[in-house]
Formats: structure tokens, sequence, C-alpha cells
């Protein structure tokens, strides 16, 4: 049986307690526990110990390299048992890709693949210096995921080997977010979200001035030197019992946002189609490799007021639309865009690839 030792920000133990209490979608971040499922005996290191002089050398590591080390310090008496490293997301990859590249130690023999999401956007809004940093900081990482087709031309284009890379299919805790016949569809219009890409100032001049209601759930920093429209109602952030209630209280989710590298917004779209509300997400390549306008949601054009405006009164003002994409976007999620798939998609080609 292979051991995979998963680098993650969060402290697993506190994760895996809090999802006892319900309060997580899954057992380990990411859904990352449905490799147990396919015979990968997964280990996660406890936090780094509360030294002063250990977290002190970590804290200026990470200051004069760029990425953090804590975590790889902490692993350090699990790596001589590992096959695999999984780091959760590119900064928490940073130290073992570098090891791995350099075969220091146990990194001669021990693979390290890092589930990522920003390193193509970030590639595009780096300086030319900036890339070749960024190529430099994880060329030693055996395989890297990403999500669409355009980051993998971003990547390829940087300098990554194509053997190096893997575009899979989101996938997120479908078991989590599910419809709930006995709540009250008593939001009409809800937004979420608070990553980069998010979109507000679109929906607010699409709704302004509408008979519509919408509630919004963000930071406030997503709202800096916006106009707030007198039917729109803000929550701030939430905790995920709350949101994942809301999700189910929704008759439509509406996702907007810009174009970016990666499928900015996609959890949140994915997460509400699961509940089987009716989605409206911005038309973004992101977005089209995982919902078909007029089939599993709609999809007006990302920074267009008017086409937002249109398809939200659409949804709002149709029952049987709304019934007709929840009940497809459901679906689909069962069928394609969960944890499940994803991390058999990652087991698999990791498996075929180290032959």
């Amino acid at each position: 049986m292979e051991k995979w030792l998963v680098l993650s920000e969060h402290d697993v133990g506190a994760w895996r307690r809090a999802y006892q209490r319900g309060e997580r979608p899954a057992a380990l971040p990411y859904g990352v526990d449905a490799l147990l499922g396919l015979g990968v005996d997964l280990a996660a290191p406890d936090p780094l110990p509360d030294r002063p002089w250990l977290q002190k050398a970590a804290t200026a590591a990470h200051h004069r390299l760029g990425y953090p080390v804590h975590r790889l310090l902490s692993a350090r008496r699990l790596l001589p048992e590992a096959d695999v490293v999984l780091a959760l997301m590119e900064a928490e990859g940073a130290a073992a890709a570098q090891a791995r590249y350099r075969r220091v130690g146990v990194f001669a023999d021990t693979a390290v693949v890092i589930f990522g999401c920003w390193l193509a956007d970030d590639l595009t809004r780096a300086t030319p210096a900036g890339r070749a940093a960024l190529l430099r900081r994880y060329r030693g990482a055996d395989l890297i995921t990403h999500f669409t087709h355009q980051e993998t031309a971003v990547l390829v284009e940087a300098g990554f080997a194509p053997e190096q890379l893997l575009r899979v299919t989101s996938g997120f805790s479908h078991r989590y977010y599910v419809p709930d016949p006995t709540v009250a569809k008593d939001i009409d219009i809800l937004s979420v979200g608070q990553d980069r890409g998010r979109d507000y100032a679109t929906l607010f001049a699409a709704v302004e001035g509408t008979d519509l209601r919408v509630d919004v759930v963000c930071k406030p920093q997503n709202l800096a030197g916006l106009t707030v429209p007198d039917n729109v109602t803000l929550h701030g952030t939430v905790d995920l019992p709350t949101y994942r209630r809301m999700l189910q209280r929704a008759r439509v989710v509406v996702v907007p946002t810009h174009v970016m590298m990666y499928p900015t917004g996609s959890s949140v779209a994915l997460e509400a189609a699961a509940t089987g509300a009716c989605v409206v997400v911005s038309d973004t390549p992101g977005m089209r490799e995982l919902f078909i306008n007029g089939q599993t949601a709609l999809m007006p054009a990302s920074g267009d007021p008017d086409a937002l405006r249109d398809a939200l009164v659409m949804a709002d003002g149709d029952p049987d639309l709304r019934a007709r994409l929840g009940r497809a976007a459901r679906a689909a999620v069962e069928r394609t865009y969960n944890a499940d798939n994803l991390w058999r998609e990652v087991y698999e080609h990791w498996t075929a690839l180290a032959r």
C-alpha cells in the first residue's frame, strides 16, 4: 500500500475534529480523503511544535525564500515512510519541490505531487523575472494539477514539461451539499464568494433599480469602493453550516466573475448546483468546462450587467426553468464534478506515470 504524506495549510487534526462537529464538508481538506477508498494510506503532520527557536527559524526561512517551510519541517519524521508527498496548493509544495529538484535526502526517491490552483494565474501576472522564479520554484515537482485547458497552455509556455502536468476535473464534497426539501426557498437570489475573481460591481449594476432581491455573502474588502443597491442585503461572512443552509434556501445562486486563468467561482457554483439551486454564472473559459448554458446553468457574458440582469430576471420569474436547471446541474455533480472523481483521476494518472 502506498503512503502519501499530505501537506496542507490547515491543521489536519483540528480539521478532523471540526468535521466530526459538522463544520467541514469532508474528513480532510479538498476531499483528499477520497484517496483512502483507492487503497492509499494517508498521513499528515501535526503542526510544528511550539518551540520559539524552531518557529523563529521557520518564519525566517519563509521570509527569505518567499514560501512556507513550516509544514515540511513538521513532517520530517514522516518523510522516510512516504512514497509521495502531496501538497494541497502550490505554496505548501514549494519547499518539497525544491528538495525534490535537488534530490535532497529522502527526496531522491520520494515524489512530489502538487494539487494546484493559482500557478497559471500567477504566471500571467508576473514579470519575466517573476515567471522565471516561479518556474525555478516548482520545476522539481513530479506532477502539478490544474483545472482548465487554458492553464495547461500557460504552464507549458512557461517551461513546465507536459508530463509534469495534469488537468483534472473540478470536484468537491458533494455528499455535504445536498438538496433539502424541508427547507423553505426563502432567498430569491444569493451570491457568495470572496476570492479575487468576484465581480460584484457588475452584479450591483445589473440589479440596481430592479425588483430583484439579492443576498450577498462576502468580505467587506470585496466591496471596497462599491455602492450597495437598496435591494441588496449584505451578510458579511458566515460559517460553513450557515453557508450550506443558505445555498439550500436559495432559488437562484449567482456567481459573477471576471475572466481569470483559474476557474474562479467554481466551488460556490458547483456547491450550489449540488443543492439543486438554479445557477447563474459568468460565461468564462473556466466555467465552460463545468456548465452548459441553458442546460445546467444560465451563463451571461462576463462583465456585462445587461446580460446578467436579463438572466436573473429570467430565472427569478420562471420556476420551471429553475427546477430544470437545478435538476440537471445536480445530476452533473453526482456524475462528474465531485471529489471522488477528482482524486481518482489524480491517483490513476500518477500510478500510470510512476510505472
